[in-house]
């Protein structure tokens, strides 16, 4: 292989360094090289995410090969990590790669505690430290669409998700990519904002439930005590991700990512939307309403919306305050111990 020119650049130069397998493939080697990023590909992946990379059924396509190896050595660099990329589908798009469980017959080439990041080009399946019920529908997402429904209707049957639980939207989510964001908080913290995702449920109801009864009832003007799975999945089923879109704000705690914000605006009438967001009491008065508003304005105006609108309580003086410093001239009416509120885009965002 190469030429006489390569192998007389390459002999005895110092900036080439040969070693066999047992030393190049040792995770422990690897691991020495900080911020290590391993990228291999697959044959297909089940909806835990084991991954199958070297046989088709019971047919053999290569060797083992390094990919455990180094998908170990990524996870023990310090800032590495891993990632499988795969086609979404084979055979003209006649068969999902993405699949319920792995071929019979198939190997398992990497285990599904193992797998940081699964990419299609559907988008981006996050798996480190989730539990089956999130890597299921993570993995559904960036199925192929059409294969989508039929692989959470067989989740369902193998109990890997709820029962009645809806199918990812049936189009490409690859655009949403884009609407990620991050600031530094006046904590320090990193706050990463990004589209909320059906396989968000867990940690958005963990969100819900750790907000004072107060924070409850100015965002959703109730007192509501339980948010169900089933309140989750009817919000899950209005987003489109133009109009109507949901935002969250993590932060890492521990190793794992926490929402501690949400912003959502929604479709209403002459075009405009309706937007609200919550903000966790630990985490309030750091700029962080402003920046999700910020955020959703720019997805509203890239979405043909021409402004705001949105219905307050009277008491709820922290969202008050971001609204009326964000849009000065806002109409204002008053109802029933709530404020509505009218807010037009101003013509420097437009443009």
């Amino acid at each position: 292989m190469g030429t006489k020119k390569i192998y007389d650049y390459i002999d005895k130069n110092p900036r080439f360094y040969f070693r066999s397998a047992d030393f190049v493939n040792d995770p422990l080697v690897i691991a020495r090289n900080d911020k290590l990023i391993s990228i291999s590909s697959a044959l297909e992946v089940d909806l835990s995410g084991q991954v199958c990379s070297d046989s088709i059924d019971k047919l053999f396509y290569s060797g083992s090969g390094d990919q455990a190896n180094f998908i170990r050595g990524a996870a023990m660099s310090k800032g590495g990590f891993s990632i499988i990329a795969l086609p979404s589908t084979t055979k003209g798009e006649t068969q999902s790669r993405i699949v319920p469980y792995l071929s019979k017959g198939a190997d398992t080439s990497t285990l599904r505690a193992d797998v940081d990041f699964v990419v299609t080009e559907y988008g981006i399946a996050q798996l480190r430290g989730k539990s089956i019920f999130q890597r299921a529908v993570e993995l559904t997402q960036i199925a192929h669409p059409k294969f989508r429904t039929g692989l959470i209707e067989t989740a369902k049957r193998h109990h890997l998700v709820f029962p009645d639980q809806l199918p990812p939207p049936a189009m490409d989510l690859l655009f949403i990519e884009k609407y990620k964001s991050r600031v530094k908080l006046k904590s320090g913290q990193s706050l990463s904002v990004r589209p909320l995702l059906p396989s968000d449920e867990i940690a958005y109801r963990n969100f819900f439930y750790k907000l004072k009864e107060e924070t409850v009832y100015l965002r959703f003007f109730s007192k509501i005590k339980i948010f169900s799975h089933q309140m989750a999945q009817a919000h899950w089923a209005e987003l489109d991700y133009r109009k109507n879109i949901t935002l969250v704000g993590l932060v890492r705690n521990k190793g794992n990512k926490e929402i501690v914000a949400i912003g959502t605006y929604m479709e209403s009438e002459e075009n405009r939307a309706e937007v609200a967001f919550v903000v966790r009491e630990d985490f309030q008065w750091q700029g962080i309403a402003s920046f999700l508003l910020d955020e959703l304005e720019k997805l509203a105006i890239e979405n043909d919306f021409q402004g705001f609108a949105a219905y307050i309580l009277a008491d709820n003086k922290a969202m008050l305050h971001v609204l009326n410093k964000r849009y000065p001239d806002a109409k204002k009416s008053h109802e029933n111990g709530s404020v509505f509120l009218v807010m037009d885009f101003n013509k420097k965002a437009l443009s």
